[in-house]
């Protein structure tokens, strides 16, 4: 099928598309600009299988580095937090810059940064150097994903777009469930391995995107000035939220540096939307969020985020722990989850180009909620560490996947369509800043809320054999911050008798169920929030591109 290229200029508040040369785009054939959307999927793949490899992986990097509990939990979230710190500047980047050429760079800062989390060495310096490789994994995430909008938007037809989209987030999601498996594979031979995958990966998107993207495509803005300022507000805002609400459990909710950094970011973010307002060329345009559908695209995107990007970490642990999978057998059971994601996502597409964002929300609401409530309801019926069903909770994982994957495409469509007068870069980059920082925000409230539970469960099994409170939490935060095999926490056990370190295991395996279990039921509730949303929702589809 041939596809007509054009300026996708559809409003009058819509910025024109230029060429580094001030060119505009033409036709282009289609098969070109498949190999094009090929080579984005390849790209964006990359950063999704990362983030589940990485997470399934964690207990392998924690061991090989000899990282604390802590340590890993920051490895998972320090790429999250770096990438939504870094979206806004890197939107306006690839709108000013140009989307190829910002593509291109942020192709290679991940494939370099993926290079140095698989070369740090051992040693006292080995976590710093792995949250900086992280950090610029992150940043380089930042730089591709708008960019990559921008060229998909540029180069489709607007009545193609929303197919094009929902291929384009379709797959790059369902691509996420390769991380599992690639990772219970990669382990048995490094963990290094699980980094040094991305390298022939980004190599190929590179090349792809180099060859055949004729034109480096930008909305304008020549001789505007970047508003570097913002975006390190912005970004300081995020991290003084997110680091006190990871760290809070730990050191205790009162302790004047979580007051602190809770007081700062309160303050940084009043900051940011003043200062925001004084600049002519703002980081983040305030005045796109004057249109309440775009606004709750936005708070949509923070929920599914809040729940998506966690999910992987939890669904890990709770096959290496609750049920005393392999990592392979592991992977292979969170693979439901994407089945469901993968199927959904496309009748989201449908269901949004008839009637729009607000019955997306409703359906994938109802549905989330429901598929969650069943996880906690199943994952919690453990007896003595055994499953009391696993059909029953796999079937769940589906349904909650497909409520998960029916909004994810939309919402991010329908927030580019609705920002009129700001460019694809821009948006794009205020969406995944969205999507990253609740990623990030969901590890941090989450993690705290299954240890809770999950040291509050071992204290009671164990209390009759002297085991204090203290000593639970110390148990929990060790198995279930990375380590989070039975074959870990076995290795504590050391000097018992097969009966009674059958006997602790049993105990520690239903109390993570327990605290699994309270996280999938917070994951149902959230899902209720896309109803909330959807009932606010005009029925009007106006105020679009």
């Amino acid at each position: 099928m041939s596809m007509r290229i054009g300026t996708t200029q559809t409003g009058p508040g819509e910025a024109r598309m230029a060429g580094a040369g001030g060119g505009t785009a033409g036709a282009m054939p289609g098969r070109k600009l498949g190999l094009i959307l090929t080579g984005l999927i390849i790209a964006v793949s990359m950063t999704n299988i990362d983030s589940t490899i990485v997470s399934l992986s964690s207990q392998a990097v924690q061991t090989g580095l000899g990282f604390t509990a802590g340590g890993i939990q920051w490895v998972v979230n320090a790429y999250m937090l770096a990438s939504a710190a870094a979206f806004p500047i890197c939107g306006h980047l690839s709108d000013r810059v140009g989307y190829k050429r910002i593509m291109l760079m942020g192709t290679f800062l991940f494939g370099l940064g993926s290079l140095g989390c698989g070369m740090v060495p051992g040693g006292s310096s080995a976590l710093a150097l792995m949250l900086a490789a992280r950090a610029l994994q992150g940043i380089g995430q930042s730089m591709m994903f708008p960019a990559a909008i921008g060229i998909l938007f540029s180069y489709s037809a607007p009545v193609s777009r929303a197919k094009n989209m929902a291929l384009f987030f379709a797959v790059t999601g369902a691509m996420t469930c390769l991380g599992p498996i690639l990772g219970s594979w990669l382990v048995t031979y490094s963990w290094r391995a699980i980094f040094f995958i991305n390298l022939p990966l980004a190599l190929a998107a590179i090349a792809m995107i180099a060859l055949m993207i004729p034109t480096d495509l930008r909305s304008g803005g020549d001789g505007h000035r970047i508003d570097w300022l913002g975006g390190l507000i912005a970004g300081a805002a995020m991290v003084a939220l997110i680091v006190p609400l990871q760290q809070g459990r730990s050191v205790g909710w009162s302790d004047w540096r979580i007051v602190t950094g809770l007081t700062a970011s309160i303050l940084l973010f009043a900051f940011f939307i003043i200062w925001e307002r004084r600049q002519e060329h703002p980081v983040i345009k305030l005045r796109v969020f004057a249109n309440g559908p775009f606004d709750i695209s936005q708070f949509a995107m923070l929920v599914a985020a809040v729940i998506f990007q966690p999910i992987m970490y939890f669904l890990s642990v709770y096959g290496l722990l609750a049920l005393d999978r392999s990592t392979l057998m592991t992977s292979l059971f969170i693979l439901y989850f994407f089945f469901g994601y993968l199927v959904s996502a496309m009748f989201g597409a449908r269901v949004f180009s008839r009637g729009g964002m607000k019955p997306v929300l409703l359906i994938a609401g109802l549905v989330a909620a429901a598929g969650f409530g069943w996880m906690s309801v199943s994952a919690g019926s453990l007896d003595k560490g055994l499953p009391g069903n696993t059909l029953w909770l796999s079937l769940a994982m589906v349904v909650a996947g497909a409520g998960i994957g029916f909004m994810f495409s939309p919402s991010s469509t329908d927030t580019v369509d609705r920002a009129i007068g700001a460019s694809y870069g821009e948006v794009s980059a205020i969406n995944q800043m969205f999507k990253n920082f609740g990623g990030a925000l969901g590890m941090a409230v989450l993690g705290p809320l299954c240890t809770h539970y999950f040291a509050r469960d071992i204290h009671r099994g164990l209390g009759k054999y002297g085991v204090s409170m203290d000593q639970a939490r110390a148990i929990a935060d060790s198995v279930g911050s990375g380590s989070g095999s039975s074959g870990a926490a076995g290795s504590r056990l050391a000097g018992m008798s097969e009966v009674m370190r059958r006997s602790v295991m049993d105990v520690v395996r239903a109390s993570y169920a327990t605290g699994s279990g309270k996280v999938f039921a917070a994951m149902a509730v959230l899902s209720l929030g896309f109803v909330l949303l959807a009932l606010a929702y005009p029925r009007k589809r106006t105020d679009r591109r």
